[in-house]
């Protein structure tokens, strides 16, 4: 302990008291509850069947969505987006993923010709984007090569591209490494004894041991300091006013020179030591007249401690805080003035409560190959009751298994209340001892807490709700004119090709900004998108691209895999290419040998006429040059019995036979097979379309009585299956292929105990033995899973993740062994 901690127990422990319901008190508990009333904000995770993988390999998850104040399984948003970026932050792979009740299986099948590299996975809401990227879920994963780099059939030059790689990640090291300082309680207080902590990492935000010395102005050596864990440490100082700070690092070759913060001549210094059940708080003064202040701690939003005291002159104040009185997760101590404004800020962890106990027992100490398993499943809190919880369970090579960098708990508690990347969080957790306890400390004071600004919170500002919660698929984004300036109210038609053909419209808001939504299904939706101002004043289509990604690039793999995962990744690999020969997901049969196919290329069929062209006067307008031109504009006099009369405003159509029509009567209207309204075709731009078709009287007969008065058809260059979207660009339309939710496939695995089951094929599971995203146990905490092994022998982990109803965090793992 500290000596200004030491020196806080000899002071006026007493002097801080609970206040009654005082305005202040009042405005702060109200402001909090306001903002997370209004916020919502949610929390996403992703139980993985492993930690790494080959590539050609599935990567099988369950996401959990929770409400980020009690974790419970949230029921706000119903769609969760998880992206797949590679090293260079792009998105290689993206799944829109169903929420039941925060809940989802899903899966993602690698290529076989995916790069190795290091992937980033992150998974967030739409709802969640309103908070920023900081607070997505975000895990990095290896991905190696499906056959050894030095293997006769690997890639030419694939081992040069990694001793490339590998050279570049070299150069990056050597790269100065990034150093701060962090004031405990946010500032350097001349006078008094403060507490500054620090953290160097590397390019790649992994920490670096470190070493140093701090100085002042005239070089006089004032503190040492040396990391203890993650690049990471505190060191303790007395700053004397008006005097300036450096220290001199040494986390790399070549030593740096980096400032420390500012001195303040008067503040207030908060002070925190994590006891095992009870937090010491400790404040001090300097300079200044004499006032009250505010002390609060808060767990997500749940105010549970609250004291007042007044404060003159360079008096120490000291309070012993139980670590009951907060729900686990991280503590944010804040001291305000008698005004609310905030002085200083300080985060520390309570531990409250132990993860659920998830108990994993297979029937026997060990298996044949091909033999049925069953297992146990139990779930129990920490007093041994029985909890009914919602679990994904996963089987998986022992070798090289490991515990992945981060569980759901370590997650929930802390990581996703922290902006920034953590590493290796869940070392917090495995071993709790002092020195962990004192290392998760150190992280603390020097990682941000950006959910939430006070002095916004206090005055009542709303939180930023730029997205809304997405209860379907949609597609959303701005109309601008060519300079960037937002396009008001502007007119919007939706046209949908596939898989079920539909026309919607709909009105931009005054910022430009428009959303269809209301889409589901697994297919895949092709949409043409046209937008158009009220002026017909050329317009620009700004597709909403997703959340922005991390600029810092991942590095690579390392030329050898590490000593505990080379033997796992070389069984993967074997497996691999095992898989390539035998199709395991039907065990029917073998891939065959490489054929050449000769023949001419069918033509795309086009799917948008119910009727043949040879029935209808069709007006070509491939070659149409760019204009303003609209449909009926160009249709004027080109098809014989058909006129064309009226002006923009007021145009109508008349079908020899038929009716004068205008608005949305008769003919039928076509745009790329759909029914429209006469508008819709009306203001079309010319420019975007393939022909025009007219059918007449019996031709008409196909389309029913709707078509009693003829039918004009409208067949766009971007409906049209033969169109290439690289081919040509049109300001105002957009086509695209808006991928529907991903109906995720089931894990395999051959009930051998079936007769129709094939017995004639190798069973190459090991990497996977088995994995199962709906693991339910009952009010007894109790359920059973039964699988059968594989041809591997050797050791299985088990590894289970999950939560109860009430938003506890389960956790626990077993094994088997195959003989």
């Amino acid at each position: 302990m500290s000596l200004f901690a030491a020196l806080a127990l000899l002071a006026g422990a007493a002097a801080f008291r609970t206040p009654p319901n005082d305005e202040l008190v009042q405005r702060i508990m109200q402001g909090v509850q306001r903002f997370y009333g209004a916020a919502l904000p949610e929390k996403a995770y992703l139980h993985l069947d492993k930690a790494w993988y080959t590539a050609g390999e599935t990567i099988w998850l369950k996401a959990y969505v929770v409400d980020a104040r009690q974790h419970r399984p949230d029921t706000l948003s119903k769609v969760l987006h998880v992206d797949l970026l590679n090293a260079n932050n792009q998105v290689v792979a993206r799944r829109n993923l169903l929420l039941d009740a925060g809940l989802a299986p899903g899966d993602i099948a690698l290529p076989d010709t995916l790069t190795p590299g290091n992937y980033t996975l992150r998974a967030y809401t739409g709802w969640m984007r309103n908070a920023g990227p900081d607070f997505f879920f975000s895990r990095r994963v290896a991905v190696w090569p499906a056959a050894p780099v030095d293997a006769p059939d690997s890639k030419p030059g694939a081992v040069r591209a990694r001793a490339a790689a590998a050279f570049r990640a070299a150069a990056a090291v050597a790269a100065p490494p990034d150093v701060q300082f962090f004031p405990e309680g946010g500032n350097l207080i001349a006078g008094l004894e403060n507490t500054v902590a620090f953290k160097a990492t590397n390019h790649n935000a992994h920490g670096l041991d470190m070493q140093g010395q701090v100085f002042d102005a005239e070089n006089h050596l004032v503190a040492s300091f040396r990391s203890s864990h993650l690049g990471m440490g505190t060191f303790t100082f007395t700053p004397v006013p008006g005097q300036r700070y450096h220290a001199v690092v040494a986390p790399a070759a070549v030593p740096m020179t980096v400032a420390l913060p500012a001195v303040q001549q008067a503040g207030y210094l908060l002070h925190v030591v994590t006891l095992p059940n009870d937090f010491l708080v400790a404040i001090q003064k300097q300079g200044g007249g004499a006032g009250p202040v505010l002390l609060v701690g808060q767990v997500r939003g749940t105010v549970a401690y609250v004291a007042r005291s007044q404060m003159a002159g360079t008096e120490t104040f000291a309070m012993h805080i139980s670590k009951s009185k907060f729900p686990g997760g991280i503590v944010h101590f804040t001291l305000f003035d008698g005004q609310g404004n905030p002085l200083a800020e300080r985060l520390a962890f309570a531990q409250t409560q132990s993860a659920l106990r998830v108990t994993l027992t297979p029937e026997r100490a060990s298996y044949r190959a091909r033999q049925p398993v069953r297992v146990r499943v139990s779930v129990a809190d920490a007093t041994g009751q029985p909890v009914a919880a919602n679990l994904s369970l996963a089987i998986t090579d022992s070798e090289g298994a490991g515990a992945g960098p981060e569980d759901i708990a370590s997650h929930l508690l802390l990581t996703s209340d922290l902006a920034g990347y953590v590493e290796n969080p869940n070392y917090y957790f495995q071993n709790p001892t002092p020195e962990t306890a004192q290392h998760l400390d150190a992280l603390l004071l020097t990682q941000g807490w950006r959910r939430f600004v006070w002095k916004a919170v206090l005055a009542g500002q709303a939180p930023v709700r730029d997205y809304g919660v997405e209860r379907s698929l949609g597609i959303s984004g701005q109309v601008t004119q060519p300079n960037g300036k937002p396009v008001p109210n502007s007119k919007l038609t939706f046209l949908e090709s596939w898989p079920t053909k539909q026309v919607l419209t709909a009105v931009g808001n005054p910022g430009g900004y428009f959303l269809f939504a209301g889409f589901g299904g697994c297919d895949t939706t092709r949409v043409t998108l046209q937008a158009r101002a009220k002026d017909a004043r050329p317009v620009v289509l700004h597709l909403d691209a997703g959340p922005p990604v991390a600029a810092r690039p991942l590095p690579p793999l390392p030329l050898q895999a590490p000593v505990a995962l080379a033997e796992a990744l070389s069984r993967s690999q074997q497996q691999r290419a095992t898989e390539r020969k035998f199709r395991l997901d039907t065990t029917r049969s073998i891939l065959l040998g490489g054929v050449t196919v000769r023949g001419a290329k069918a033509q795309p069929v086009d799917s948008r006429r119910l009727h043949s062209p040879d029935d209808a006067t069709v007006v070509n307008m491939a070659a149409l040059p760019k204009s303003n031109l609209t449909v009926l504009d160009y249709l004027r006099g080109r098809v014989a019995g058909v006129s064309v009369s009226g002006d923009i405003r007021n145009p109508s159509v008349i079908i020899r036979g038929g009716s004068t029509i205008t608005g949305n009567a008769s003919p039928l209207f076509l745009l790329d097979g759909a029914p429209v309204g006469f508008q819709d075709i009306a203001n079309y731009q010319a420019s975007e379309v393939e022909s025009i078709e007219v059918l007449k009287g019996p031709q008409a007969a196909i389309y029913g009585s709707q078509a009693a008065n003829g039918v004009i058809g409208v067949y766009t260059r971007r409906g049209s299956p033969a169109y290439k979207p690289s081919s040509e660009s049109a300001p105002g339309v957009v086509v695209l292929n808006m991928p529907g939710y991903h109906c995720g496939r089931e894990f395999y695995v051959p009930r051998y105990d079936s007769p129709h089951t094939n017995r004639e094929f190798p069973d190459t599971r090991r990497a996977t033995l088995y994995w199962n995203p709906s693991v339910r146990t009952d009010a007894a905490g109790q359920a059973e899973v039964t699988f059968f092994t594989s041809d591997a022998k050797g050791g299985f982990q088990l590894q289970a993740e999950g939560l109860s109803g009430a938003g506890q965090p389960a956790q626990g793992r077993g094994s088997l062994r195959v003989e």
